[in-house]
């Protein structure tokens, strides 16, 4: 085949090793090429942040966040008692109806990241509306996840060693439906997920250059990733396991290798312990309670899981996450992880299981390692999970990373016949297009309810699964009540949702006075029904029918129904 150009000046591109010339550059004028050689990473990161700033207000809410909320505010008032910081009177007032942080129940989960939200509000005195500081943490949450997706472009970009590929990378992850809605309002799992990606680079980037400065900042940022979630605690013996290799196969003196290694480990639990209150008074049983906490997850159960149409106890079921993993994810994305996995295991034998005989096939290890061995840890040891695979996103990483080897791996794989050759790469080309491009139409149709993405193979079986668990759509449905009804007070049963309460605060101060949220339908004006665990159909409507239902795709998310007769 006849090799592609780059720009001017640049090396020639062969197709069998480079992918973006053939998918972006052919057919454009010698201007264009050039302008996209030089601007290309930009623009595509200033069109995604301007996206973001143009739709994170889109969304509903969901229990979690004010949770979170609530969460880093004890926190913040334990801090402020501890250390007899000097706060204004109505902020102390206001905290002072908080309960103490060691009586509270989510004590076990820290929120150093969310500071910055907690010290917007502490500067109001708490007076915002629930619109303005819910709509803040939004936006705040889809910046984490846009600083991610640069550190994920940087990581694969050092890997693949062409800006192309590492775009190509973080497009699919970006455009991966779920992840682009949740980006936005889900502060824990996809929170996580973000600083899980940001330290793994920069830990990358002090195995390249093990100096002082670089373990300072790859043990400060782990540190906050860890305080997150606890699951990313794994990342310490990762990172000793993987420094011990590489100075056993490298033949570092003892001191050289291990002195920055104990500088980030150091550094990671001393930052830790600083930016996590709940462990200031006793450190190790606290990490021992916290441990068990996040096994057990004791505030929520295992059973009442959607799954194939009946409600299971997840623990019992070890394909649970697997199958949670296959049916919401593009179907092309998953067969190219599972060909990347391959390719990793087999590059591993071929180099005599040397973990460093590259730095490709190092990277390649450890991703894989910092993805797969925590979500083997929680599928074999029956750790609770509930509403689908949220709790295991951190994976969503290690599989666009393989995702992208198994991608380059069919790109480079020779065909002796030049039309064969050919058309494996145009199908190739026109699969991963066809895949971005319905993704984000897919995106833009359904928008903002994309967080209920199924693959288009499995969507008829969407309804047998858990659906809008959160209830984000209830934003929606109380939208609409208040815009076709205009009476000074009306009555809504939202016994049927997780999150009537919290979107309600959502909606303007005249709207939510009108609002009258019950846990029953006897005065009830309308009910609204979110289907999480349950369907439509095992719910008892009578006296009243429905006005109004959102849907994506086949399955029906959100409800409203009205009483037929009015209540005099």
């Amino acid at each position: 085949m006849q090799p592609c150009y780059g720009t001017p000046g640049s090396k020639k591109y062969d197709t069998n090793d480079s992918i973006t010339p053939c998918i972006i550059m052919l057919g454009m004028s010698h201007k264009i090429r050039n302008f996209l050689f030089q601007y290309g990473v930009f623009i595509f990161f200033a069109v995604y942040l301007a996206i973001g700033l143009s739709v994170f207000d889109d969304y509903g809410c969901g229990p979690d966040e004010g949770m979170e909320r609530q969460t880093s505010l004890v926190n913040y008032k334990y801090v402020i008692e501890k250390l007899n910081l000097p706060v204004s009177e109505p902020v102390k007032t206001w905290l002072g109806y908080l309960p103490p942080l060691k009586e509270y129940r989510d004590r076990y989960y820290g929120t150093a990241v969310q500071i910055p939200m907690v010290l917007i509000e502490s500067s109001s005195a708490f007076t915002m509306e629930p619109a303005e500081f819910y709509g803040i943490r939004h936006l705040y949450t889809f910046l984490n996840f846009f600083v991610a997706m640069i550190c994920f472009y940087l990581l694969l970009k050092e890997r693949f060693k062409h800006r192309g590929i590492a775009l190509l990378g973080t497009a699919m992850l970006i455009l991966t439906p779920r992840f682009f809605a949740e980006s936005f309002y889900n502060n824990k799992d996809v929170l996580f997920l973000s600083w899980y990606i940001i330290s793994i680079y920069f830990i990358f980037r002090w195995f390249r250059k093990k100096t002082t400065g670089a373990a300072i900042v790859a043990g400060i940022l782990l540190a906050f990733t860890i305080n997150t979630r606890l699951n990313g605690i794994v990342l310490i013996p990762l990172v000793i396991l993987f420094a011990v290799i590489e100075q056993f196969e490298k033949k570092y003196p003892f001191r050289e290798a291990m002195l920055p290694l104990c500088v980030l480990i150091v550094t990671c639990l001393v930052t830790f312990f600083i930016i996590t209150p709940n462990y200031w008074e006793s450190p190790v049983s606290t990490f021992l309670e916290a441990f068990a906490f996040n096994m057990k997850h004791p505030n929520h159960g295992s059973d009442g899981n959607l799954f194939f149409g009946n409600l299971v106890d997840s623990t019992k079921i070890w394909y649970f996450i697997p199958t949670w993993i296959v049916l919401t994810i593009p179907t092309c994305i998953v067969l190219l992880s599972v060909l990347g996995f391959g390719k990793i295991i087999i590059d591993f034998i071929r180099n005599r299981f040397s973990f460093f005989e590259h730095n490709e096939l190092f990277m390649d290890l450890f991703m894989t390692a910092a993805g797969l061995i925590p979500l083997l840890v929680i599928i074999f040891m029956r750790v609770i999970i509930y509403n689908g695979w949220r709790h295991c996103y951190f994976f969503y990483g290690t599989l666009i990373y393989m995702a992208v080897v198994g991608l380059q791996t069919v790109w480079k794989m020779k065909i002796k016949h030049p039309a064969f050759q050919f058309l494996k790469n145009a199908l190739l080309v026109l699969g991963i297009g066809s895949l971005l491009i319905g993704n984000g139409l897919w995106i833009i149709r359904n928008h903002p309810f994309e967080y209920v993405y199924f693959a288009p193979l499995f969507r008829k079986y969407s309804d047998e699964f858990s659906g809008d668990y959160w209830g984000i759509a209830s934003r929606n449905l109380l939208e609409y009540i208040v815009q076709t009804d205009d009476r000074p007070q009306i009555i809504v049963d939202h016994s049927l949702t997780n999150a009537g309460s919290i979107n309600r605060g959502l909606l303007p101060e005249k709207d939510r006075d009108r609002l009258d949220l019950v846990y029953d339908t006897e005065n009830a004006d309308y009910i609204i029904f979110s289907r999480d665990d349950k369907t439509a159909d095992q719910a008892s409507f009578t006296g009243f029918k429905k006005v109004y239902s959102i849907r994506v795709d086949s399955d029906e998310i959100g409800i409203v129904f009205k009483r037929e007769t009015e209540i005099n």
